[in-house]
Formats: structure tokens, C-alpha cells, sequence
């Protein structure tokens, strides 16, 4: 039933409280594009996801109301309007950090969706800016994508997937792919070196924060 559907759209983007060490359900493969402007700032971050056919599948099946095995634009329209509303909270799924510190960002005015049927996939595309100056060339900008629950995983496959638009003069940009394991074994430390009678920082400790593949904007010291 549609109204099924919908409910697993909301638990897969977010809705749904799973554990950190559930599996994850959902794939996707995403590509980002990270646009500077002249000044060396962050203008706008582009996201790309391609979801697993599995997903993209039942998708079609409950929202194509015609029934005529295709996805119409405003059946493309009603996705991206149920998605964008289940992935609000979660900030998008999309994380920038300047120093470590999380950039606070705009929230993209609308989730484009498309299907490609020689592939069987729905794709997602949204751009999102920075609500406050970014400054790419302090060299401690990273991007991420990433799902607090597990529920989602992202899998960034290699550096192609990630580019820049207009790279300040002397920056780069490097990955950081952590190893699974010990990515665990990272996180079952810090687990254990908080003291039983601490209070466990407000943003949690993610297993699927420490997990996630990131891109730091590496520039010169000044």
C-alpha cells in the first residue's frame, strides 16, 4: 500500500530510531560538488544520491498513481516533497565542519528527483549554502554525508565522487575513508574513556559520524 511506503521512506530517511549497530537498509551513492565563490568561500554544496534499485523499486510501484510504470513529474514531485520533509530535522543528511565546529546551513528550497529507468534508480539533487561566511582557505573545512541511525549508509567508492568548483589557489582536497574496523575500534574507545558519571555530549557519539567518509579542504598555512 502507498501509505506503507511513505512509512518506509520516512524511516529511511531518518524517522526511524535504529541502533548504531544495525545494519544499514538503504544504499546510496552519492556525488557532492562543493562550489567556491571568487573570496575563497563556501558558496553552495550540490547533492547527488542515486538509491539502491531495491528502494527505487518499491518507490515506483506506490507512487506511480497512473499505474503506468513510469514516474510523471508530479509523482516525481510528491516524493521529493515527502523526502525533503522526513530529512529536514536531520540536516539533510549533509554535514560541513570548519574547524570541527558544524556549519549551520540553509536548507535546499526544493529535493529534485528523477528516474532513471535504464537503471532502475531514483536519483535525489538539492544544493545547500551556509547560512554564514565559510572560509575554504583556513584548510579546516570538511564535507560529509552521513545517517546518525545506520539506517542509510552512503558509500563514497572513490575521490571522483567528490569535487570542487573553483578551489582556492594552493587547496585540495583530500579523503578520508576510515577501515571498518577500526573505525569500531575508534569507537568503542572513546565509548569507553567517558567516565560513568559524565554526560555524553549533546550531538552523541555516532558510530555512523565516525564510519563516514569525509573531504577536507587541505590549504598552505599562511
Amino acid at each position: 500500500m502507498k501509505l506503507e511506503r511513505i512509512a518506509i521512506i520516512a524511516a529511511a530517511f531518518g524517522m526511524a530510531p535504529v541502533a548504531a549497530s544495525a545494519h544499514p537498509h538503504v544504499f546510496v551513492e552519492p556525488k557532492m560538488v562543493v562550489v567556491a565563490g571568487s573570496d575563497g568561500h563556501l558558496k553552495e554544496v550540490h547533492n547527488r544520491w542515486s538509491m539502491d534499485e531495491m528502494f527505487s523499486s518499491g518507490v515506483l510501484v506506490d507512487f506511480d498513481a497512473n499505474g503506468d510504470g513510469k514516474l510523471e513529474r508530479d509523482e516525481l514531485t510528491a516524493i521529493g516533497r515527502q523526502v525533503a520533509g522526513s530529512i529536514t530535522r536531520w540536516s539533510y543528511y549533509t554535514f560541513v565542519r570548519n574547524g570541527g565546529v558544524q556549519v549551520a546551513m540553509e536548507g535546499p528550497p526544493v529535493l529534485d528527483v528523477s528516474y532513471d529507468t535504464k537503471a532502475g534508480r531514483l536519483d535525489f539533487d538539492f544544493v545547500m549554502k551556509p547560512k554564514a561566511p565559510v572560509d575554504l582557505k583556513t584548510g579546516g573545512v570538511t564535507f560529509s554525508n552521513f545517517d546518525d541511525t545506520y539506517f542509510v549508509a552512503f558509500d563514497y567508492k572513490d575521490a571522483k565522487q567528490f569535487t570542487v568548483q573553483g578551489m582556492p589557489n594552493g587547496c585540495r582536497a583530500e579523503m578520508d575513508a576510515p577501515n571498518p574496523d577500526e573505525a569500531a575500534k575508534s569507537w568503542m574507545a572513546t565509548i569507553a574513556a567517558i567516565p560513568a558519571d559524565a554526560d555524553v555530549p549533546d550531538d552523541g557519539i555516532k558510530f555512523s559520524q565516525v564510519l563516514s567518509t569525509k573531504y577536507r579542504i587541505a590549504c598552505p598555512k599562511k
